[in-house]
């Protein structure tokens, strides 16, 4: 009964524990909060990404790929839901009757926020693409003075102009209303007689008919839409052309498997025999397309850990201190503690219980601090902008609401277990020392 007695009292006795304490509290909450903003982030830009992007994607079809051919491929996979076709082509957008000529509309062209006058053009077919994507919630998902009158024929001709789909942001940025005019500036290569390639420019006028937002920034940046069939006229192409396909799973549980026996499919379909040909035809999922930037935040969240590890061994560090300090000043008490019938097992367990007490209040303070300030940073963070005009996180820059968390179970056991390892191995190091006192030694310093 001695034992958790001793280990109590030399405990509160002895205010310079508390730096222990800190140390462990500390270390712990900083692995939760910092840890769990980044899996929010990773989680959040993960569905802004997947809002805008199809299950599968076909690409890198060949010039000469023809839709109706494809799409009967496809369709022969149980788990393709629906397919669409598309054409892909670039361009700049200019307003119309400006005198001199205007320069070319900017946009925000990727998650960070760069603005660029060049643009991907999306040649679609809106009613296969309402069961391919979520096209009906882009539409929907704006103010009411930029959205299309008609949701589901947004790119129908209107006073014998085409219609172009532009994202929510540029128009906004840039002062466009529906019903303004623009002018599309692209080209295409023409091959001469002699062989040689030569620019074609291309001028299309369009009339806005609408907005679109999809979350993602970048896609609504760099991207906007016009009807397939007008693309496939300006770029002089068969009605039937395509230049990638976009599909919709029925079990998104497989879609990589799916890709897989997609990809043999197109192949086989436009007698292409080597499967290992990187430059072919591919099916890829959202995840995949994706992929590099996705894991760039996965590796920055990785590399938080590796860094906060620092926090928790100047814990450890504290920790150490405090209970050898413990130790060399109970010399004497650990002597008369031995004379008295204090085994040095005893002795040990005594110094080791205070090591695990500073260990288990830090765990318990640090989590509960960790998942609060996870939940509430964005309150804190709006209370700092307030007094100070500092903002902490510009959540506008990657496109948020606010800051994002996500606390992660399985994480924060793996913290707490961490911590008292290290509590274990910190406190059994000064308890050992002590255990090995010569109570001789010991007693002739009193």
């Amino acid at each position: 009964m001695y034992r958790p007695f001793l280990s109590l009292r030399w405990l509160v006795t002895r205010p310079i524990n508390l730096l222990g304490v800190g140390g462990v509290t500390l270390g712990v909450f900083a692995m939760i909060v910092v840890v769990s903003i980044f899996s929010g982030f990773l989680k959040t830009v993960s569905e802004h990404i997947r809002s805008a992007s199809a299950d599968i994607a076909v690409q890198a079809l060949p010039s000469t790929a023809q839709f109706p051919a494809l799409q009967r491929a496809l369709a022969e996979d149980p788990n393709v839901a629906a397919a669409a076709p598309r054409l892909v082509h670039f361009g700049m957008l200019h307003e119309k009757d400006h005198r001199p000529p205007p320069p070319p509309l900017l946009g925000r062209g990727s998650l960070q926020g760069g603005d660029t006058p060049f643009l991907i053009v999306l040649g679609i077919d809106p009613a296969r693409e309402f069961l391919t994507t979520r096209l009906r919630e882009w539409l929907e998902d704006v103010p009411p003075d930029l959205r299309v009158n008609n949701l589901d024929a947004p790119l129908e001709q209107k006073n014998g102009h085409d219609a172009i789909l532009l994202g929510a942001e540029r128009m906004r940025n840039e002062g466009l209303k529906p019903g303004d005019l623009v002018v599309l500036t692209s080209g295409k290569l023409q091959r001469s007689n002699d062989g040689l390639s030569n620019p074609d420019p291309i001028d299309h006028e369009f009339v806005i008919s609408g907005a679109f937002h999809t979350r993602h920034i970048g896609y609504d940046g760099n991207n906007t839409l016009v009807d397939i069939a007008v693309l496939q006229q300006m770029l002089k192409l068969p009605i039937t052309s395509v230049h990638e396909i976009i599909i919709k799973v029925r079990d998104p549980k497989t879609t990589e498997d799916t890709a897989d026996r997609l990809t043999r499919a197109v192949r086989r379909t436009l007698q292409i025999e080597d499967l290992e040909e990187r430059r072919g035809p591919v099916a890829r999922s959202w995840r995949y397309r994706n992929r590099f930037f996705l894991q760039s935040i996965e590796w920055q969240r990785e590399l938080m850990k590796i860094i906060l590890i620092v926090i928790m061994v100047v814990a450890a560090v504290l920790m150490f201190a405090t209970l050898s300090m413990m130790v060399t000043e109970k010399t004497s008490d650990i002597g008369i503690l031995t004379a008295m019938g204090g085994t040095p097992r005893g002795v040990m367990s005594v110094f080791l219980g205070c090591g695990m007490a500073i260990t288990s209040i830090g765990i318990a303070l640090g989590t509960l601090a960790g998942c609060l300030g996870s939940i509430y940073l964005e309150n804190f963070r709006q209370l700092v902008l307030l007094w100070t005009g500092l903002d902490l996180f510009p959540v506008k820059v990657y496109n948020l609401d606010r800051v994002p968390y996500d606390l992660d179970p399985i994480w924060i056991m793996q913290v707490a277990c961490t911590a008292a390892i290290v509590g274990i191995v910190v406190s059994a190091l000064p308890a050992y020392r002590a255990a090995r006192h010569d109570p001789l030694v010991s007693l002739r310093g009193t």
